[in-house]
């Protein structure tokens, strides 16, 4: 007899739900096939439990899958997308060269897997589609608890049981549970449906209770009945909750917080690891701040583990239970402070009587004694922390609380946090109440980074490129930037970068496109076990290499430089992004290394080293202005006309026209191109006028787009102008020459092209048909014609019936499902093939039967007395024939009569 209904309930089923959800486009539609299915999971629940009332009916084991993220009782499966397409090699027995083992290994490629680029789960399906069963019999109870097993034998380190698990399921299951299994594992489910709405959609309480208990079962628990609600929620003993949060702000901006209230608090702001420490009656659980439990590292009781043996002596005698809120630092008993999370020290090296060992950095209280205090506002909670334990240095502390009532006061306290080499400081108001995983509740952390002017940037060479995922699938969304080392060249240019981190945020999708498509020609795939001249990287490897010469510096700002073995430089960025593009700088004026190594030692990793000044509104610092206002003004190179004083003219065809340049092509640089138009009897002038003839551009940037505006001037591609004089003569102008047209040469071309730059006279090539489909497109005007319409076309083409719409206007419905009408559940895969025959040949295929259905597809005979009944009831009738109709018409290229391919022509053997 069954003990939950986890057993009862099939994994496949929940896959065809994901596979409903994930399909549909529109959101409300999502949660109304969500609320179906918990609908039918509760009625199914009650009616198991009226059969039998010892059996489980939660939904935890359902939920723990559909929300994998979230799932905190089950540890980490130590499988990422790389060593699962290993295991699918290996146990496929795929050739490693062959295609199938690429587009597994090479799922981030859009040349290797197309449009399913960055996702592997997708890419697996496409790959497993022929090679998995048909039918899975796996139950949900089945999978957790493989599952299990998995994180199990993860943990031990015990790396070959864990693979005979996940071999075990992947074995024996069809290709479309593979693919939600593999995003079970790697907790990315891609539903369309937010944890939020998840959780919210099974009870309206979830959310909240999880906040303050991180735990599913718990939530399934205590919130079986949607109709009950949860009027106070409870921070419990034991049980981790997500924990309040603070807002960022601005120091400029306080005196908006001060004003309504007599005082706050400003705290130190740790750069440690948030945990919450539990305890009751000897016994002591650590959480981190995303649920994850560390007792067995920091110690369960008084005589084991890093920490609780110390922290035991220090505990007041009356306490029996409480539950503190804290940052675990790292203490450096030697040198007597705090060691900055960015330093990478391992757990492994903390010892309790060491150089380094942890500590507990108390700011918080909410629970003393069985009274929750989360609803008491922070001032009265901080009389109970008081009196909870005592200080020991290096092992349990009282964050370092001050009272402030004006904004200079608080400025000190930064500035004093910057001497310090801190993080920052945190203001907190003290009437608030504890709130758990808010972050707009009356906690505000101040950093100086949220302040203009005050952190130092990096500028750094994008060295390759990383593809992205989900909306960004496809795209190269992250970047491996580097800085230049001392070695040069005989022009004194750098010859060797060293790579620093990656970074991918900071910028616009705007920015990025601008950026990628200046970048797109020069981007080379990087090849196994080679590194590109010139660029050197260790263990982060990007998918793209782009030559230094042809790439672009980014402005990058940061929280501090850290160490780190995964770059070439030993050291990285913490929290690294994108502050600007600087396009104006030659990629030869790169950060070096020294000058990084210079800037590091400077302030000891920070990114910071002036104070903030009360009246400092300016969001550049007095020193950069100081040394800003003594230079002299210059223009970049690249924007600097070239000296034509030494040019000789070859002829005087140009006729003293006057052209503009703007930028230069690959080949050409700017200058280059300015040369050559005075070579040939043309002028140069900085900026086009009335007389300017044309300005010359390879691409449409800001200066570009404004000229285009005015409606002015043509701007000219630069390899209209190339092809011209080498041809020595002016070209006339048609629209794949021009980025923009004045509205006098639009007006002449209009005469000859159409809105889609299509020539009324000259006959198109493939190129100038690929440009106009592309203007199709672009202008909205691009139609999927219908079935009647695409018949029609026919007829215009091919003078009658077309050999590549032999099924054109028919309307099948192929006989694959346990039930007639029914596609949940396949039930014959060898109609598959012949579908999709019969859909490249024109015809359309119906998922149900319906008015519009003309021919029905049957596989065998077995169904088609059922298939005839309906037919019989329809004023319409269809035909019924075998799956050779579809095949033996493509053989013969024309559409053969369907009386030849009826059940009672093949069984009395005339066909």
């Amino acid at each position: 007899m069954a003990r939950s209904i986890a057993e009862k309930i099939l994994f496949s089923d929940l896959c065809r739900l994901c596979e409903k959800i994930s399909s549909t486009s529109v959101k409300d539609k999502k949660v109304e096939i969500y609320k179906k299915y918990l609908n039918y999971f509760r009625e199914y629940g009650a009616k198991l439990q009226r059969e039998n009332p010892q059996i489980d009916v939660s939904f935890y084991p359902v939920l723990r899958l559909l929300l994998p993220q979230l799932d905190r009782e089950r540890g980490a499966y130590g499988v990422k997308e790389h060593a699962l397409a290993k295991i699918y090699t290996r146990i496929l027995c795929l050739p490693k060269e062959g295609h199938d083992a690429h587009k597994l290994l090479n799922f981030r490629a859009p040349r290797s897997v197309g449009g399913a680029a960055g996702d592997f789960a997708d890419v697996a399906y496409w790959v497993l589609k022929k090679y998995c069963p048909d039918k899975g019999d796996f139950s949900v109870e089945q999978v957790n608890s493989h599952l299990n097993n998995v994180a199990m034998h993860n943990a031990a380190n015990d790396r070959r049981q864990m693979e005979a698990e996940l071999v075990s399921l992947l074995q024996n299951m069809p290709a479309t549970d593979q693919k939600w299994l593999i995003r079970m594992l790697l907790k990315d489910m891609k539903l369309g449906l937010g944890q939020n709405s998840l959780l919210r959609l099974y009870h309206p309480d979830a959310r909240e209770l999880y906040d303050v208990c991180n735990n599913l079962e718990k939530i399934c628990r205590v919130l079986r009945d949607p109709s009950q609600r949860l009027h106070e929620v409870e921070v419990e003993i034991f049980s981790p909750f997500r924990p309040m949060l603070a807002e960022q702000c601005d120091v400029q901006k306080v005196d908006d917080f001060l004003k309504h209230h007599p005082f706050c608090y400003v705290e130190t702001k740790y750069d440690g690891e948030r945990f919450q420490l539990h305890y009751k009656d000897g016994t002591f659980k650590y959480f981190s701040r995303n649920g994850y439990e560390y007792t067995d590292t920091y110690g369960q009781t008084a005589f084991n583990g890093l920490l609780s043996p110390h922290i035991a002596k220090q505990l007041r005698a009356d306490i029996h239970t409480c539950i503190l809120d804290g940052e675990m630092m790292v203490w450096d008993s030697r040198k007597k402070f705090f060691r900055p999370k960015g330093e990478n020290i391992e757990v492994k090296s903390l010892k309790p009587d060491g150089y380094y060992r942890p500590c507990f950095c108390v700011f918080d209280i909410l629970l003393l004694n069985d009274s929750v205090l989360t609803n008491k506002p922070l001032e009265e909670r901080m009389k109970y922390l008081e009196n909870v334990f005592t200080d020991a240095e290096g092992v349990i502390l009282h964050s370092r609380r001050k009272k402030v009532t004006t904004r200079d006061e608080v400025m000190d306290e930064l500035n004093s946090a910057i001497d310090d080499k801190l993080e920052g400081i945190v203001l907190k108001q003290p009437g608030t109440v504890y709130k758990p995983n808010s972050r707009k509740a009356g906690w505000f952390k101040i950093k100086p980074e949220y302040t203009d002017g005050l952190m130092d940037h990096i500028d750094a060479i994008i060295m390759g490129g990383y593809y992205g995922e989900g909306r960004r699938s496809g795209y190269i969304s992250h970047f491996l930037v580097g800085l230049a080392a001392p070695k040069k060249d005989k022009d004194g240019n750098p010859v060797e970068f060293h790579s620093m981190c990656r970074v991918g945020s900071g910028y616009s999708m705007s920015k990025l496109e601008e950026l990628l498509l200046k970048l797109a020609p020069h981007w080379q795939r990087v090849k196994l076990g080679q590194t590109p001249p010139g660029l050197l990287w260790t263990k982060e490897k990007p998918d793209l290499w782009i030559e230094p010469c042809k790439s672009y510096i980014l402005q990058i700002k940061a929280t501090e430089i850290v160490r780190s073995k995964v770059f070439k430089l030993d050291y990285t960025l913490r929290f690294p992004r994108v502050e600007d593009i600087r396009y104006d700088k030659n990629w030869n004026d790169c950060m070096t290394t020294e000058e990084f190594d210079q800037l590091r030692q400077l302030a000891e990793g920070k990114l910071y080293s002036r104070h903030v000044e009360p009246n400092d509104s300016s969001n550049i610092s007095p020193r950069k202005r100081r040394q800003v206002a003594s230079l002299p003004l210059t223009l970049a190179s690249q924007f600097c006309s070239a000296d034509l004083s030494q040019v000789e003219r070859t002829s005087n065809f140009l006729n003293q026209k006057e052209f503009c340049v703007i930028t230069g092509c690959q080949n050409l640089s700017k200058q280059d191109i300015e040369k050559k138009i005075h070579q040939h009897g043309g002028l140069i002038v900085a900026n086009p006028g009335p007389k300017t003839f044309c300005v010359v551009s390879d691409e449409c940037n800001l200066r570009v787009s404004n000229i285009a505006k005015t409606g002015q001037h043509d701007v000219a591609h630069v390899d209209w102008l190339l092809r011209s004089l080498d041809q020595g003569i002016l070209l006339p102008w048609t629209p794949t020459d021009l980025i923009s047209a004045s509205s006098d040469t639009r007006r002449k071309l209009n005469a000859k092209y159409d809105k889609y730059d299509d020539s009324y006279t000259i006959p198109a090539t493939i190129d100038t048909l690929k440009h106009s489909m592309a203007q199709v497109e672009k202008l909205g005007d691009a139609i999927v014609p219908d079935a009647e319409q695409m018949a029609e076309m026919d007829i215009e083409l091919f003078s009658g019936p077309s050999p590549f719409g032999i099924f054109r206007l028919c309307y099948a419905y192929f006989d694959k499902y346990m039930r007639v009408n029914d596609p949940t559940s396949k039930k014959v895969d060898d109609l598959e093939l012949v579908a999709l025959d019969f859909i490249f040949y024109g015809g359309v295929v119906r998922e149900e039967i319906d008015d519009k259905t003309t021919h029905v597809i049957l596989h065998t005979r077995e169904r088609f007395n059922e298939i005839q009944e309906v037919n019989n009831k329809r004023q319409r009738k269809f035909h019924i024939v075998t799956q050779k109709w579809v095949t033996n018409s493509v053989k013969q290229q024309k559409r053969l009569k369907e009386e030849l391919h009826s059940f009672n022509c093949e069984d009395s053997g005339t066909e």
